[in-house]
């Protein structure tokens, strides 16, 4: 009888040693107790203008409207201190990395897309293979190269050649191109790509105070002096510098192996309203989700693909992507229109009531925007339509209880205010997802218009964590 005694409280105690994962209602708390213990412990910690945005490698090209990787970091810290196990993460509007080089730190497998051709190339380039001392090696004759081309043939071909680009920085910008050709690792080239692409931004004859296409005055472009191979020789130097310090940064916490990252790292050109991105089709897929998408349609909030434009006329595109073809360059707003709400299309009266009954919020702007033009109804509408069709390709890769963190702003469109927050809340709530936590920050030294046009964009954008419920 003792024998059986002893037996079962063996069981139980064994049963009781058994580690049960916590609910996820419990790791929701957990979230939400570490968001409101920095926040009292430092009330500028989501905000603060001493964050370096171009940290690391986050200054190889001034990309329009860049996420604050210190932000990004903090977040994603707490929810994989919070969640132990998280692996796969994916932005689907990854722009320049911002969010996947903050993953990389946390060796999380990392997923990115973006519709734009630059986006992708910054992101291979700052993702790795971090190939240092060849870059070192190469660079010397890449320069050699420069330094020897004395042809003054052009290598860009595109209406507008001459408005944009003065004739002898043309000629420097294509000896750059021609000694870029000759390396034979792609890594390499793309490395090079990026660097001039920062270049051609500086040294053409556009206005670097926007981001939209807009020349300079003519009595500046002829008093100008710039040398695209001087500014490519500096910036060549100090992107070497910071993919060191990256490098031995990912090294010292075991993230690399040979110069590449150690995880899974997978950057695709793809228009995420019409498909994410998984390993073989899979769904419920990724652990994590973090994101900024663009805050309304392109056209009139940033000109991403206007301020890609003229580098992309000097980079082989086929570099970048095997599908990154002259389709994305027919005119300087292709890209743009490639972007959440960038094609007009006509919604039916059946479609138009579906996105009603998904957001109650969106109806009611609706309503008010009928008292405005025509075309600035369009262009929200299509926009809304086209961030739920996201919402729903998302919805359906990530696994149960995974959690989504979105970075979104407000803004104006004919004086009446557009809650994006509220309506991303809404259609996430029909995709079913719950709202966890939220978190308001002031935008300060963000790259991006506070007006544009009839758009005004608010001067604070909200960090919204979701938990797809399972």
């Amino acid at each position: 009888m003792n024998s059986v005694h002893s037996s079962q409280k063996d069981e139980n105690a064994s049963l009781a040693s058994i580690s049960l994962p916590p609910r996820p209602e419990t790791i929701d708390d957990r979230i939400r107790f570490q968001i409101e213990k920095l926040t009292e412990e430092n009330s500028s910690v989501w905000t603060s203008p001493d964050y370096n945005r171009r940290e690391y490698l986050h200054s190889f090209f001034q990309y329009p409207a860049m996420m604050v990787p210190a932000v990004q970091r903090l977040v994603v810290n707490i929810i994989q201190a919070s969640k132990p196990g998280i692996k796969n993460v994916v932005d689907p509007f990854m722009g320049s990395a911002t969010s996947l080089v903050a993953c990389m730190e946390n060796g999380l497998n990392c997923y990115g897309q973006d519709v734009n051709p630059l986006a992708k190339l910054i992101a291979e380039t700052r993702t790795g293979p971090y190939y240092v001392e060849a870059i070192k090696e190469r660079k010397l004759h890449l320069l050699d190269a420069i330094s020897k081309d004395d042809a003054v043939n052009i290598e860009a071909n595109f209406i507008g050649l001459w408005k944009w680009f003065k004739t002898d920085v043309a000629i420097e910008l294509s000896k750059i191109v021609r000694a870029i050709r000759k390396e034979q690792r792609l890594a390499i080239r793309r490395f090079y790509w990026v660097n001039l692409a920062e270049v051609v931004r500086i040294s053409s004859n556009d206005r670097t105070s926007t981001f939209k296409l807009h020349a300079r005055p003519i009595e500046e472009i002829n008093v100008r002096n710039i040398s695209p191979i001087r500014e490519f020789k500096n910036r060549l130097s100090k992107s070497i510098e910071d993919l060191e310090r990256f490098r031995d940064f990912l090294a010292a916490n075991g993230r690399l192996s040979k110069g590449s990252y150690k995880g899974i790292k997978k950057i695709t050109l793809q228009d995420s309203t019409k498909r994410i991105v998984t390993p073989k089709g899979q769904k419920d897929f990724f652990d994590l989700l973090v994101t900024s998408p663009p805050y309304g349609d392109n056209k009139t909030t940033v000109t991403y693909g206007q301020h890609s434009f003229l580098p992309l006329q000097w980079i082989d595109l086929e570099d970048i992507d095997e599908s990154a073809g002259n389709g994305f360059l027919k005119t300087t707003m292709e890209i743009d229109s490639r972007s959440l709400g960038g094609r007009i299309k006509h919604l039916s009266d059946l479609q138009l009531e579906s996105l009603f009954i998904k957001s109650r919020t969106f109806e009611m702007v609706y309503k008010q925007l009928l008292f405005t033009t025509n075309e600035r109804l369009k262009k929200v509408m299509i926009f809304i339509q086209d961030l739920f069709s996201v919402v729903e390709q998302i919805s359906y890769v990530m696994k149960p209880n995974s959690y989504q963190v979105w970075t979104i702003g407000n803004r104006t469109v004919g004086g009446v205010e557009i809650p994006n927050n509220q309506i991303l809340k809404e259609f996430m709530s029909h995709v079913g997802c719950k709202l966890v936590a939220e978190i308001e920050r002031e935008i300060i030294n963000k790259r991006m218009a506070r007006r544009n046009g009839d758009s005004v964009l608010m001067n604070v954008e909200d960090i919204l964590i979701f938990r797809k419920v399972g």
